[in-house]
C-alpha cells in the first residue's frame, strides 16, 4: 500500500515538472515572437562620422579682369521699342530684353558687358546688367553661364542662379549638363526649326571641389558675379564661355531656342521686321562666347565672339524713362 502511494506522488511531480517545462518553452516562444515584430534599429555610418563637407572650397576675392565681353545696349532705344543691334535669331544670339508684344523695356535681363577672371582654383564671371526690376529693385531674372569645352558650339554645361544672396553661396545655384550631346541641335549655334531634344537634361550635384558660387556684387546691385571651379570644368585646358539673362521662357530642357521655334513665332525685336514685335521668345539676352586657353583666329568656332581683340569696358547708360 506504502509502494502505490510512492508510486502515485512521482508520477504526480512529474507531471507537475512536464507542465513547468512546457510553460517556460510557450513563453520563451511568445518573447521571440513579440520580439520579431518590433523593429530592431539599424547602425549606420553617419551615426559615428562627420559628414563630407560641401563645399570644400571657396572663392577669393576677385581679382582684376583679364577681359571684358561688350554686349548690345538696348537702353539705348528702349524708350522706342526697338533695339539697333544684337539679335540675330539664326544663329542663336538675342537681344530681347523686352515683354512680349508690348515691348516694354526690362533693365534687368539687358546685358551690357560680362568681366572675367581667374585664380588658382576658380573662375569668376560678372554680369553686368542695365539696371533692376523696375518694380521690385531687385533682379529677377535667372542669370547663367554656357560653357563649351568641345569648342564646337555646342553648349555642355550651363551654370544658373535665380534669387541672389550678397554673400558668395551655392544657395539657388543650379548646375545643368547635356548627357546625349543635343543642345543646339543637328546644326549648333545654327537654327534647326523642329528639332525635338532634351537640351540641359541632369542637374549636377554640387560637393567637394566641384561647386559654383554666386552673389551680388558688393559694388553693384545690378552686377551677378560667379565662381566656377576649375573641378567642375574638369579642368579642361580650353573653352568658350557665354552669359544669359532670361526672365521669359527660363526652359533649358529646350536649348537650343531657335531650335524649337521659327521666326514668325519667335517675333523680332527690330521694328523693321515682319515679325515685329517680339512673341514667344521674349525677356531674354545673351551674349556671343569668348574663349580661355587658346587664340582667337576669327570667327574660327560656332558662337564665337567676331570681334578678335579684347573689348574695352564700356561706359554704362542710365537706362531710360518707359
Amino acid at each position: 500500500m506504502q509502494k502505490d502511494a510512492l508510486f502515485f506522488r512521482v508520477i504526480f511531480i512529474c507531471l507537475i515538472f512536464i507542465q513547468l517545462v512546457a510553460c517556460t518553452s510557450d513563453s520563451g516562444q511568445s518573447e521571440q515572437d513579440v520580439s520579431a515584430e518590433v523593429p530592431q534599429p539599424v547602425p549606420t555610418a553617419t551615426s559615428t562620422s562627420e559628414p563630407e563637407p560641401i563645399p570644400s572650397i571657396f572663392p577669393n576675392e576677385i581679382p582684376d579682369p583679364v577681359r571684358t565681353l561688350a554686349d548690345s545696349d538696348s537702353s539705348l532705344r528702349a524708350s522706342e521699342h526697338r533695339v539697333l543691334s544684337g539679335d540675330n535669331f539664326l544663329e542663336n544670339l538675342y537681344e530681347r530684353p523686352f515683354t512680349s508684344q508690348e515691348m516694354i523695356y526690362q533693365p534687368d535681363v539687358d546685358i551690357y558687358s560680362v568681366d572675367f577672371a581667374y585664380d588658382v582654383e576658380f573662375y569668376y564671371f560678372t554680369i553686368n546688367l542695365n539696371g533692376v526690376d523696375d518694380q521690385s529693385g531687385e533682379l529677377q531674372g535667372v542669370y547663367g553661364i554656357e560653357f563649351d569645352r568641345s569648342l564646337r558650339g555646342r553648349g555642355d554645361l550651363l551654370v544658373l542662379v535665380e534669387n541672389l544672396t550678397e554673400e558668395w553661396s551655392i544657395i539657388n545655384v543650379t548646375v545643368l549638363v547635356d548627357i546625349n550631346g543635343d543642345v543646339g541641335g543637328p546644326q549648333p549655334i545654327v537654327a534647326d526649326e523642329g528639332f525635338q531634344g532634351s537640351g540641359y537634361d541632369e542637374e549636377f550635384f554640387l560637393e567637394g571641389e566641384k561647386v559654383a558660387f554666386t552673389r551680388l556684387s558688393p559694388e553693384n546691385d545690378d552686377s551677378v558675379q560667379f565662381a566656377v571651379s576649375r573641378e567642375l570644368l574638369d579642368n579642361p585646358e580650353g573653352f568658350l564661355w557665354g552669359a544669359w539673362a532670361d526672365k521669359g521662357l527660363k526652359n533649358f530642357g529646350e536649348f537650343d531656342y531657335n531650335d524649337t521655334m521659327g521666326f514668325a513665332e519667335a517675333g523680332s525685336p527690330f521694328i523693321d521686321k515682319d515679325d515685329y514685335p517680339i512673341d514667344a521668345l521674349f525677356s531674354l539676352d545673351n551674349t556671343c562666347r569668348l574663349p580661355y586657353g587658346f587664340e582667337q583666329i576669327g570667327a574660327s568656332n560656332p558662337g564665337i565672339c567676331k570681334s578678335v581683340p579684347p573689348p574695352l569696358k564700356p561706359t554704362k547708360q542710365p537706362p531710360p524713362n518707359t
